[in-house]
Formats: C-alpha cells, sequence, structure tokens
C-alpha cells in the first residue's frame, strides 16, 4: 500500500508539472472532448475570450472561421484537431465550453391568455391584430411544413426559410456564415418536394403552431399569431457546446427578418439546466447584444419543466464552520453522462467577492455498512485553482487512495467557475462530501436527468438511490449539511436575460375528449400553476420567471405522420377530435403564447424594444387566487393578459383630482412615455389639468407605439372670499375665515396664524385665508407705515430684564387703567401663558419656571390698543 500511495503521488506531481500553457486555457469539459476520437474533417463551436480583432486572426490561421463577435469575445467554428493549436495563440484568453446538450422543453388557450380580444381589435383598440407583417422565429426540433395550419389560403408555406443545423442534403446549402446545417427557402418548401421532417418528436411543430398556427386544417385551434410569417431553425440538439449554435440560430432569424424589413419576435423553448443562471455566459451575452442592435426585435423563452422532479440547486452561505453536501458518482450512459466514463463532476458558481475567502476540499463518506468518514483532500482556495488544475488524491484515513481530484477554475468577468471532477473514482459507491468553510456565498446545479452530471443528494434522492441521510442526533456532522432546494431551477443563459421574456406554465385544461370520442383527464388544476413549472429567481437574485402563460395543456398541431400513428396505434388518444391536432404541455407550450402575444405587440408597434416588450407584458399581468401576492418566484408578474398588453393601459400620476379655482393639477405618467395626446385637445408631458372634467390620453413610447390611459375624474375647488385687514394702531385684525397666514413683505411670518397681528415693523402686510377644502386666497397688501411702542397717550409698556432667567416684569403705562390680557407666546408662536389682570399698576411678575430658552413674546390687549414686545429666555 505505501508503494501505491508512492507512486500515485508522483504520478500526481507528474501530471501537474505537465500541465501545458494551452490547457490552462481549457477547462475539465474541453479538455476531456479533445481527448475522444474525432474525424479528420470534424469542427467544434467555440466561444473564444480575448481581444476580438486578435482572436479572429487566430481562429482564421488554424482554419477556423468566426460566426459571431462581440468586445473581447469570439463564437467560431474550428477544426477540431486545431484547437491545441488554437489554445497556443497569446490573443486566447481561455475558452468557454460545455459539453451539456439542448433539452425540448389552442382555443381554450385564446380564451385564458385573452388572445380572442386581440384578434377581434375590441375597443380602445383601433382594429383586431393577427400578426401580420411579423415574423415568429422558432428554434426548436424542426417542423413538418405540410400541415394546413401552416400554409396560407393558395396552400403555399407560410415558412420564409427553414435552417436544419444537423442535415447536409439540403437544397440552399449552409448559411453564411455558419457554414453548417443545410437552409430551405418559401419556394423550396413545396408540398411533394424534398422537405425538412419534424418527425422524431413533433415537438417543433407543437410549437409553431401555438404560436402562429392559422387553424386553416379544419378552424380548431388557431394560434396567437395567424398571420405571421414563420422560420424555423431545427436545433442541433445533440452538439457538443450547443449554446453557441443557439445563439448562431438567434442570428440566423434576426438576420431573415432584417433581409425581409419586418420586426421580428424569436421563441426558445428549448433549454440547458446546467451553468451559471445570472445570462453572463457567452451565449447569453452574443445573444443580448444582438437583441439591442436595433428595435423591432424581442425573444422569449420557456423557464422550464423541473419543479416536480428531484431538487437539484444548491445555494451554501459559508461561514466558520465547514459546511458540507454530497454528491455521487455517475455511472450513467451517454444519454445521462456528459461524459464517456464514470467520474464525480459538478460545477460551482459564484461572484469573485462572494467567493474570494472561501476554502474548499473535496471528502469521502463510505455509507455501508453504516455511514463512515474516510477521509478529505487538502482545504484550496480559488486562486490556487485559477486557470490552474490542482490534482491530488483522495486518500482515506487508512492511507488508501480513493480517488484523483482535480479542481479548476476560471473567471467569467465579475463572476467564478469551479469544476470539480473525479475520473472513475475507486470506490464509485462513495458519497463524496464537497466541504466550505471561510466565509461566501456560491450556487450549484447537478443532477443526472438533467444536467447529466453526478447527483446531488437531498432527503428526497437519497431513499430511492438507497443512500443514508441520518438525523444530525444521529450523524452529529449533518448539523452543517446544506441540501438542494427546488429554487432557481429555471434553464439557464438566454432565459435568465433581462430583455428576454421567460415564461413559466400553467394549466390550461385538465380534461378533453379524444379523437374517440373518449373523456381524457390529466393532472392538475385549471388555472393553477403546473406541478412541473420551475422556480426562479436567478442566480444573482433577479426576477425570471416574468410571466406565466397557458401550457398543461394545449391541443395544437402535430406531424401529419405523428397524428395518423396515434390514431392508428392508440385510437387517438392524445388527439383532437377534429383529427388535426394533438395535445402538448409545459413550459414549451406556454412561451409560445406569450412569444405569439409578442408578435401582436410588434404589429402595432413594430419599432419597440426588446426591453420594452418585456416591460410592457410584465406590466400588464393579471393575479387571482392561485398566483397569490406578485411577483413571486413561480408566477413571475403574474397570468399572461394579451388584450391588457396591447392596451397597455398605464395609470395617469397625480398628487391630487381636485384643485382650487386658478390653480390646476399637473399630471404625467411613468417612465417610458415621450408625449401624449390628451382627451381635451392638449398635448405633451407633463400636462396641466386647469379645469374640471375626466382626462385621459393616448400615450407615445420613445419607440413610437400608442398605448391608453387611464381615465382621471377632475374637480375644481371654490376659494374663499379674498379677506379684508383692518388696522388699529399696530394691531392688523383679518375678516374671518377658517384658517389664516400672514406675510411681511411677501415673506411667511412664522407662527402669525390667527386673525389678529401684531405688528412690529413697517412693511406690507397680507392675510391668505383658507377654506375647509384647503383653498386659499391672499388679501390686498396693508401697508404699515410706522411702528412703535408708544400708545395713543404717548405711555409705554416695559418689561424687564432681558434677557431674563426665572421670572419677568411687565409695567403698564399710567394711562391704562381699565383691565389688560397678558400672552406668552413660545419661540414656535405657541400661547404658553395667558393671564387676565384686572389693575395693572403695580408692576406685573410673570413667572419663567420650566420655559425652555429661546426668543418669546410678550403680547398686551388692553382698551384701545395693544402692544407686544420679544424677550430672550436664557436657562
Amino acid at each position: 500500500m505505501m508503494n501505491r500511495t508512492i507512486l500515485s503521488l508522483f504520478a500526481v506531481l507528474v501530471c501537474g508539472l505537465s500541465v501545458s500553457a494551452q490547457s490552462r486555457k481549457m477547462d475539465i469539459q474541453l479538455r476531456t472532448y479533445l481527448k475522444q476520437a474525432h474525424s479528420a474533417d470534424e469542427q467544434v463551436n467555440l466561444f473564444i475570450h480575448g481581444d476580438r480583432e486578435a482572436v479572429s486572426e487566430a481562429v482564421r490561421s488554424v482554419g477556423g472561421h468566426v460566426k459571431l463577435s462581440m468586445e473581447r469575445l469570439v463564437s467560431a467554428r474550428v477544426p477540431v484537431g486545431r484547437v491545441t493549436e488554437l489554445a497556443a495563440s497569446p490573443a486566447v484568453h481561455h475558452f468557454e465550453f460545455s459539453l451539456q446538450t439542448g433539452r425540448l422543453m389552442n382555443d381554450s388557450m385564446r380564451v385564458k391568455n385573452r388572445v380572442n380580444q386581440v384578434q377581434q381589435g375590441l375597443a380602445p383598440l383601433n382594429h383586431g391584430y393577427t400578426g401580420n407583417g411579423v415574423i415568429t422565429g422558432y428554434i426548436d426540433s424542426g417542423l413538418d411544413v405540410t400541415h394546413p395550419d401552416l400554409r396560407d389560403a393558395n396552400g403555399r408555406s407560410r415558412v420564409l426559410r427553414y435552417w436544419d443545423q444537423i442535415v447536409t442534403n439540403g437544397p440552399e446549402g449552409a448559411p453564411a456564415p455558419f457554414d453548417y446545417g443545410s437552409e430551405w427557402t418559401t419556394d423550396d418548401l413545396v408540398v411533394g418536394g424534398d422537405l425538412p421532417s419534424d418527425e422524431a418528436t413533433g415537438h417543433g411543430t407543437t410549437v409553431v403552431g401555438t404560436g402562429s398556427g392559422n387553424a386553416f386544417a379544419n378552424g380548431r385551434h388557431k394560434g396567437v399569431a395567424p398571420d405571421a410569417d414563420i422560420v424555423i431553425v431545427a436545433s442541433a440538439l445533440g452538439t457538443p457546446n450547443w449554446r453557441a449554435t443557439v445563439a448562431d440560430a438567434v442570428a440566423y432569424i434576426l438576420a431573415v427578418a432584417e433581409e425581409e424589413g419586418k420586426p421580428v419576435v424569436i421563441n426558445a423553448s428549448v433549454g440547458s439546466y446546467s451553468g451559471s443562471h445570472d445570462g453572463k455566459d457567452a451565449a447569453a451575452l452574443l445573444i443580448e447584444e444582438l437583441l439591442n442592435e436595433q428595435g423591432g426585435r424581442a425573444m422569449v423563452a420557456a423557464c422550464g419543466n423541473s419543479n416536480g422532479n428531484f431538487p437539484f440547486h444548491t445555494e451554501t452561505t459559508v461561514d466558520a464552520d465547514t459546511s458540507f453536501t454530497w454528491y455521487t458518482t455517475n455511472t450513467n450512459g451517454p444519454q445521462y453522462n456528459i461524459f464517456p466514463f464514470p467520474n464525480l463532476y459538478f460545477e460551482v458558481w459564484a461572484d469573485q467577492e462572494d467567493f474570494a475567502d472561501v476554502r474548499f476540499a473535496l471528502g469521502a463518506d463510505r455509507p455501508a455498512p453504516s455511514l463512515t468518514y474516510r477521509g478529505r483532500t487538502e482545504f484550496h482556495g480559488f486562486a490556487e485553482a485559477l486557470n490552474t488544475p490542482i490534482i491530488e488524491p483522495l486518500m482515506s484515513v487508512d492511507g488508501n487512495e480513493l480517488g484523483t481530484v482535480e479542481f479548476y477554475a476560471q473567471e467569467r468577468g465579475d463572476q467564478v467557475l469551479l469544476q470539480v471532477f473525479m475520473e472513475a473514482p475507486d470506490s464509485a459507491s462513495y458519497m463524496w462530501r464537497f466541504m466550505t468553510t471561510g466565509s461566501g456565498q456560491f450556487d450549484s446545479w447537478t443532477l443526472t436527468t438533467y444536467t447529466a452530471t453526478s447527483n446531488v443528494i437531498g432527503p428526497m434522492l437519497a431513499a430511492p438511490l438507497g443512500l443514508p441521510f441520518p438525523t444530525p442526533e444521529a450523524y452529529p456532522a449533518m448539523a452543517h449539511y446544506v441540501a438542494p432546494d427546488l429554487r432557481k431551477h429555471i434553464v439557464d443563459s438566454w432565459a435568465c436575460l433581462d430583455n428576454v421574456v421567460t415564461v413559466a406554465n400553467y394549466c390550461n385544461e385538465v380534461a378533453y375528449t379524444d379523437y374517440a370520442g373518449n373523456p381524457q383527464t390529466v393532472p392538475g388544476e385549471e388555472g393553477n400553476i403546473a406541478l412541473n413549472s420551475s422556480s426562479g429567481p436567478t442566480r444573482d437574485g433577479r426576477l425570471k420567471p416574468d410571466v406565466a402563460a397557458t401550457g398543461d395543456i394545449t391541443f395544437s398541431t402535430l406531424t401529419l405522420a405523428g397524428l395518423q400513428w396515434i390514431i392508428e396505434n392508440q385510437n387517438g388518444w392524445k388527439v383532437d377530435p377534429g383529427g388535426m391536432h394533438s395535445r402538448n404541455g409545459g413550459t414549451s407550450m406556454a412561451a409560445p403564447v406569450v412569444a405569439g402575444t409578442a408578435a401582436l405587440y410588434l404589429e402595432k408597434c413594430p419599432t419597440a424594444t426588446a426591453l420594452e416588450i418585456v416591460e410592457v407584458i410584465r406590466a400588464n399581468t393579471r393575479s387571482d387566487a392561485f398566483t397569490g401576492t406578485v411577483p413571486n418566484e413561480r408566477w413571475g408578474t403574474g397570468k399572461l393578459d394579451a388584450f391588457a398588453t396591447l392596451v397597455n393601459q398605464t395609470p395617469l400620476i397625480t398628487e391630487s383630482t381636485s384643485f382650487c379655482e386658478g390653480e390646476g393639477a399637473e399630471v404625467t405618467v411613468s417612465a417610458g412615455f415621450v408625449d401624449a395626446l390628451w382627451s381635451n385637445g392638449g398635448q405633451g408631458l407633463p400636462y396641466l389639468m386647469d379645469s374640471a372634467g375626466e382626462l385621459s390620453a393616448t400615450l407615445i413610447s420613445a419607440t413610437g407605439c400608442e398605448a391608453f390611459s387611464d381615465t382621471l375624474q377632475f374637480t375644481v375647488l371654490s376659494a374663499p372670499t379674498q379677506p379684508n385687514i383692518l388696522m388699529n394702531g399696530a394691531l392688523l385684525t383679518s375678516s374671518p375665515a377658517p384658517a389664516y397666514q400672514w406675510y411681511l413683505d411677501g415673506g411667511l411670518i412664522d407662527g402669525a396664524t390667527e386673525q389678529t397681528l401684531i405688528v412690529e415693523v413697517p412693511g406690507f402686510y397680507t392675510v391668505e385665508v383658507f377654506a375647509a377644502n384647503g383653498c386659499s386666497v391672499l388679501s390686498e397688501p396693508q401697508q404699515v407705515i410706522t411702528v412703535g411702542i408708544e400708545n395713543a397717550f404717548g405711555d409705554v409698556f416695559t418689561i424687564q430684564p432681558n434677557p431674563a432667567r426665572d421670572v419677568i416684569y411687565v409695567k403698564a403705562p399710567a394711562s391704562v387703567d381699565g383691565p389688560i390680557m397678558i400672552e406668552l407666546l413660545s419661540p414656535d408662536g405657541r400661547t404658553v401663558r395667558r393671564e387676565r389682570i384686572n389693575s395693572p399698576k403695580a408692576m406685573i411678575q410673570i413667572p419663567l419656571v420650566g420655559l425652555a430658552s429661546g426668543t418669546y413674546t410678550i403680547r398686551i390687549h388692553y382698551h384701545g390698543g395693544a402692544w407686544s414686545q420679544r424677550f430672550v429666555k436664557v436657562p
């Protein structure tokens, strides 16, 4: 055993020393792919990070060609045999590559999503919308172009272009600049000709029928945009680095739309569950830039159908305790294994700042005959594994080698990827614990049936696999176990972009009559979220899905051969009584409902941007008892409402719908609109409403799209009668009103809110009086020329001391012989003392104990006049 250990360590050392500069730029998946057997002329799709021009030149130098590019990112197709040569170029910073392949993800549908009202053109819409003049593009499994719902009244195909990314025998060859697959034009798609097919699954045909079917077959199950043109890309779902082919498909569809001069919406009822789930991968970045290049472009994606399965997302918050999660060896065949051999493999994703202080190791637990911890690797940090594989044996506590572990890390902008890998572990039955300590946070997604990588073990999956999942009482380490959950289960990449509408699925119908007249039922509750519809949010916490639409179940077009087979072999149990449509479901069927709605919106607003369409769909959803409070992680912002989306009724914003005579109310709307045509003939934003009555507007967005406001009822409130001011010496008195405010030379006098005012300085005095409804009116100015403390007889009141602390004394002039009223006013104008003196001959004492320091006013009312004086109260 000692010799074996020494040899193993020597092998690891040699392996580590032999890591070439080229392989440092390649992750585990790309290195494994290149080790496999390939034909001499085989090419591979690659995402290459580095300077755009330098990388493009390096690609051409090895016989490859560039398909798409943006700043510091190139999507290229390169001969497999020359990838290592390309990696040696200093222009290449690193490759982004995945062995993950793609997955495929209506009459009552039109009712529940309020599509009929749009097609009929109900008010306030000026006319019906059917997608006329708009292209609906679909990235899917293919299409049966012979189905009558996908042809026009003359029997001509409604498909403008058809790109099959797999076959090579199409009439138009491979479209430029992609250089793979085959293309068909409308003229090629003649019934009886050499046509592409969707015979494998019929998935694409059902998706296209939901979004764009015209019901010409028998008048049943019309799609959302029945007059839209169609572009179809049959996706190369099993291709390595499949996301690159989706970016190609988006670019292809947009190029066709540009050539035709029409707006376009792209539907992607396909996706992948592995990845960073934040829209920052190479494919998503390229797609985002393509959509944002100009208006008249939109994209819709299915959010995924994983909620009803075992949880496979893990979110770990790292602290000083050592937390861990178990993973298993993947011994499956190609369908559920991205590698051609047994392995442990999963990925960890995080923001750089959240992973910088995380230390990680891989340990092992033997599940039987009793759960026993067997050992671990050393702990490492991200910086150690960055572009440099860490390869080391995982040794048991007894000194046995359990497997060779590889950690490999890459930076991708402000996020990081850590790959954890063991090829053919010696102890395949072990449970492998990923251990972390320090501080930070990360996410991981892995399950054989969804990502074709290792299973992550939680309480739901452990029992079916025959694995233990003890309580912390039985196995104390479980106190720090992080189990997988059902959050963040949406598909990756473009589905996580802000400018893509990501769609959840709720139950459309749960009972129907089939082709043979037999009643059929399906699980679920009509109107409620479908069990399998994936939950958000994105890895970085943004809302996804955006909206929910009907999916389970929807009747739509199917391949004619598929319909016939079900009728002949299965008594037509999935086929509609009309014989031309079959049921389907999932978010795959919900997404084209939204894509069709986007097509209707683009018919109305052909230059609307992708983000604008996301926002208008989000803003016009509806909620009910099923959705609960929205937005939330299952429903997004709620149920799609196509009619509300096209009307796009936007609330008017104003402080109040009532205002006083001679005034008005400023009215505006939310951001995104640049002009308004008002129902009373006015125009512009914001708008001053200065009369009573109803007000609404036709709103114009920055892209020229019309929307409609709600209607507000404005009321003009009566103003009070203009007050008069009576001056008696230094005393000003207003005519009666509910409330008052005095002003000197136009400036507000603090605390002067009573009917009378004792003036202390000359100037122009006005009073504003207020009615009970809040309206006010200002008096004419009253000029006061001289003000003094002498009374009409030349005598004066006196106060002392000033400043004062505990008491102040007031002496009245000899001429005042009747009763007087003394008021003491605080600095904020409140009366804090009031006293009536019947015989003011002697010195009057006013206590100040308990009063805060500040400037006070003493006010005296007497027969024939009034007098006031300020003094300072000191602590």
